[in-house]
């Protein structure tokens, strides 16, 4: 096979516009895109950005962001390059977003233009108001081909990416192609890029990420080959890997679970020499389980990156690396990166010590659109970045992330890391998916949920879940609940949507179709106790008490109640040996009988 020349990015004080062009003219006949439909190759791909360019340059707006709603596919990647080449910020809309979404993202970037499609031009003339709107589909993709006159510069904003706000409304990231053509320079050389690489596209243009894979590979001179995930699912994209002889891709852990439950046993990727994982938490056992359908040289990298500052930490799994805990590392700063961790009281954490994750850098994010105040907050000086993430350093120096600031929760005074719960209901092969939260019951009592779905075809036993959550987590972890779910809620760039996940039903526990119920007085009296004090409805006389309560404290007001209630000092000894209220009701009326 012939090997193509790599040129590195060695200046980024350019526009994302000239080092594409450069690359176009380098390959010109090699294969840039493939999306099922339609082969493009580089020459082609530049002639059609510039068409777009150059129309987009005719209308004359004093506006500089332009909207593209497209259907999944090339033209997707022909609009962000043609956008590109005018110096204007491209601005992605997902056709998949709710239509205020949709109509909030037009409306808060000022975008001048919308470009869309035939398939989409009804939804988009109801939302875009009186926008000038460009349909790709009656553009002349044989005319003004050639390069606009306009050259961007590096301080154009590249891009205004919306991702879900803590006010309820999308906060819209934006950059300029310096920085952006910086983080993709970082993520060529962490992986070494070259043009004999094929990259992996399925993600929802809403995604982030989406640059990372389209414009890692198109800007050096790769061919990314994009999978319809929505349209044709998890069991066709084995296939996908191994026709398109797929040598890099990135993955979400819980896109990783689903697409692993959908392998043959005898399943290899064969051709990936590169497994990127990010944007969730990743697990021991997430590892464990793929390993057997990759090659031995298949290397996994887990790497930490956001909206505001792409890929900024990295962990190398290679097939000799001894992985010591359940939480997989993020490894170190890339080049170009610090990284600082600080306290509350802004002061740097000892080694093991959890606090803010600050990052340091010349090329972050430029901050969020139209939101002055909150890019005050997470952007106070110029090249810092406050990330809301916390995480620790180990002794070796490795990053090891731990979860969201504004989202850490603490039981009976204790931090409690959500990830660490989710990670013990990965014990068997056949959870597909897990997720914990902590809810509030209508009387105000805060309970742990937890929530798994099981691998197609599978079924795992709520005994086995049970016994996996005592056997390894202190009690005040033990969630109150495990409900199993078809499937967990997603947000648009597919991660786990966790503020969507069900309420339990509070009046029940996870299992109580065939609970046996009070018989007598005494026992009718101490499931009375039980259900007030540990907060669990119903309580079966047969039901394992030290199970059913979770909380220690609890438990023990709950005994002190009996105690008094029945004027008698409990045997612990004698009722962990038999935790039930059967038993405990049997034992009481026993003394009772003895001191008559």
């Amino acid at each position: 096979m012939k090997q193509e020349k790599h040129i590195p990015i060695l200046n980024v004080e350019q526009s994302i516009a000239e080092r594409f062009d450069l690359i176009a003219e380098s390959f010109a006949d090699k294969l840039a895109v493939r999306d099922g439909n339609t082969d493009i190759t580089y020459r082609s791909l530049q002639e059609k950005a510039n068409v777009i360019a150059n129309h987009i340059l005719a209308l004359g707006s004093g506006e500089k962001q332009i909207a593209f709603f497209l259907s999944f596919g090339s033209g997707q990647m022909v609009a962000i390059l043609g956008i590109i080449k005018t110096g204007c910020a491209y601005v992605p809309l997902d056709t998949s977003w709710p239509a205020h979404r949709i109509e909030f993202s037009i409306k808060d970037s000022s975008a001048a233009a919308i470009i869309t499609d035939n398939i989409n031009i009804g939804q988009v003339k109801a939302l875009s108001g009186d926008r000038v709107i460009i349909n790709i589909d009656e553009l002349d993709f044989n005319q003004n081909t050639q390069r606009p006159d306009l050259t961007p510069t590096a301080d154009d904003v590249m891009h205004i990416l919306y991702t879900s706000g803590s006010t309820g409304e999308p906060k819209g990231v934006y950059t300029s192609q310096r920085n952006q053509l910086h983080f993709i320079k970082r993520f060529s050389e962490y992986i070494n890029i070259t043009p004999d690489d094929i990259f992996a596209y399925y993600f929802s243009i809403g995604f982030s990420a989406h640059a990372m894979q389209s414009l890692g590979a198109l800007l050096n001179g790769a061919t990314l080959v994009m999978y319809n995930l929505p349209k044709f699912g998890f069991p066709g994209l084995a296939g996908f890997f191994n026709n398109e002889r797929i040598t890099v891709c990135l993955m979400i852990p819980s896109v990783l679970r689903h697409f692993r439950a959908t392998l043959d046993k005898d399943f290899k990727m064969n051709n990936l020499r590169t497994l990127m994982i990010g944007g969730e938490t990743l697990y021991f056992n997430d590892i464990k389980q793929i390993r057997p359908y990759l090659k031995r040289q298949t290397e996994i990298i887990n790497i930490y990156a956001s909206t505001e500052m792409f890929l900024a930490c990295a962990f190398r799994i290679q097939k000799d690396t001894v992985l010591k805990q359940n939480i997989i590392p993020i490894g170190d700063p890339v080049d170009g990166i610090e990284i600082e961790i600080r306290n509350e009281d802004g002061k740097a954490c000892e080694p093991n010590q959890v606090g803010e994750m600050i990052i340091l850098s010349q090329y972050t994010a430029l901050g969020y659109w139209n939101k002055a105040e909150l890019t005050r907050q997470d952007f106070p000086v110029e090249g810092q970045f406050n990330s809301r993430d916390l995480a620790y350093r180990q002794s070796d120096g490795a990053l090891v992330h731990v979860g969201r600031k504004d989202a850490m929760i603490k039981i009976r005074g204790q931090r409690v890391d959500l990830g660490e719960i989710e990670n013990t209901l990965l014990f068997s092969k056949d959870m597909q998916e897990v997720a914990v939260v902590l809810k509030e019951d209508p009387v105000g009592n805060k309970a742990l949920v937890a929530y798994y779905v099981c691998s197609p075809g599978k079924e795992v036993d709520m005994t086995d879940i049970k016994h996996a959550l005592v056997r390894r987590l202190p009690d005040f972890m033990v969630p109150r609940f495990v409900l199993r779910l078809e499937g967990l809620p997603k947000t648009d760039s597919g991660k786990t949507d966790y503020s969507s996940l069900p309420d339990p039903d509070w009046k029940k526990t996870s299992r109580k179709e065939d609970i046996k119920h009070a018989s007598n007085p005494v026992e009718e009296q101490l499931v009375s106790v039980f259900e007030k004090h540990l907060e669990v409805y119903p309580v079966g006389v047969q039901d394992n008490i030290l199970q059913a309560g979770h909380d220690s404290l609890k438990l023990f007001v709950a005994f002190d109640a009996i105690e008094k209630a029945f004027h008698i000092k409990l045997d612990l000894d004698n009722f962990i040996a038999n935790p039930t209220i059967e038993a405990l009701a049997i034992t009481i009326n026993q003394t009772s009988d003895s001191k008559e």
